[in-house]
């Protein structure tokens, strides 16, 4: 998903004085970033006691970050994570509305700053102690110019990419604990008997069961065993003969989107199916959509999983 960001630069008189860099980021949706509110794992709007932090993770690859979330939780992540400016809130530019915000913090910047020729990154927390943490590739933070120009970025949440937290279809974020598994390359290191190279790769499938490599590490399956139960399924909820639709998914890992598509005979084209797409608030690590009746025509559902680049 690549999106062109606008780079602004403000023009101030030349002097001796430090300069600061300013970063702009919004979470509104508009014609071109169509975001919805962000939420927490049980899906309640985000609200004004969610902070909201503009930094950088110095000298952290994508995966380095997630394995660390994986492992040391929102301590870990905070223990790394270089703030820039000062703190936001959800609400904060958008009248307190829950579930988002339009911010804009400024810090000096020189060559020898912590943040300078680092990714711009964004961690959001909640007062019970989910997180999310968010990175725009390709946006770092700039230092003054020779000319005096003060460097200003302009961003959206929808352009950034997700690490931690759960991506629900394209404009659906929430925050999340941390989650169960770090890195694609660290999980699978901890299957020592998957030895040949090819077996390896995202798409293989060593154990023959016909879910690859990248589809067991997404749905919390086992790559070594053809015994893992289905990733899907569909159940009865009570009586009126309305049906769930659920799947496995491993809540947390903002790398991966999970996307529930239907057919009426198996045959193309297939269409994303969002409506009533939740999390299961009793079991974090499974989403599900209601079937409510009168259900007129088959309907044959299919997990598709996405990782991203």
């Amino acid at each position: 998903m690549s999106r062109t960001i606008q780079t602004v630069l403000l023009t101030g008189l030349l002097s001796s004085r430090l300069w600061a860099g300013t970063v702009v980021i919004t979470s509104v949706a508009d014609p071109g970033h169509p975001q919805a509110p962000l939420t927490s794992l049980a899906g309640l709007p985000l609200v004004s006691s969610t902070q909201v932090h503009v930094g950088a993770f110095p000298g952290m690859s994508d995966d380095q970050i997630l394995d660390l979330a994986s492992h040391g939780g929102l301590s870990g992540i905070t223990t790394s994570f270089t703030p820039f400016g000062g703190q936001c809130a959800i609400g904060q530019g958008v009248d307190g509305a829950p579930g988002g915000f339009e911010i804009a913090v400024k810090s000096p910047v020189t060559s020898t700053s912590p943040c300078a020729g680092q990714t711009v990154s964004l961690l959001i927390r909640t007062a019970g102690g989910e997180f999310l943490v968010a990175r725009f590739p390709g946006k770092v933070f700039e230092p003054e110019s020779p000319t005096g120009l003060e460097p200003l970025l302009s961003l959206h949440l929808a352009d950034a990419k997700l690490l931690v937290g759960n991506r629900l279809d394209v404009s659906k974020f929430t925050t999340s604990t941390a989650p169960p598994v770090g890195s694609f390359g660290t999980w699978l290191s901890g299957f020592p008997t998957i030895t040949d190279p090819l077996m390896k790769l995202p798409g293989a499938d060593p154990d023959s069961d016909g879910r690859s490599n990248f589809l067991e590490y997404a749905t919390g399956g086992n790559p070594t065993t053809p015994d893992d139960p289905a990733a899907g399924a569909i159940r009865a909820k009570g009586t009126e003969g309305v049906l769930w639709v659920t799947f496995q998914r491993l809540s947390g890992l903002g790398t991966v989107r999970y996307s529930l598509e239907s057919s009426q005979d198996l045959a193309p084209p297939w269409s994303e199916f969002v409506e009533n797409l939740e999390a299961d608030p009793e079991f974090p690590n499974t989403l599900r959509a209601v079937l409510t009746p009168p259900l007129t025509s088959n309907r044959y559902f299919r997990l598709k999983v996405e990782g991203e680049p």
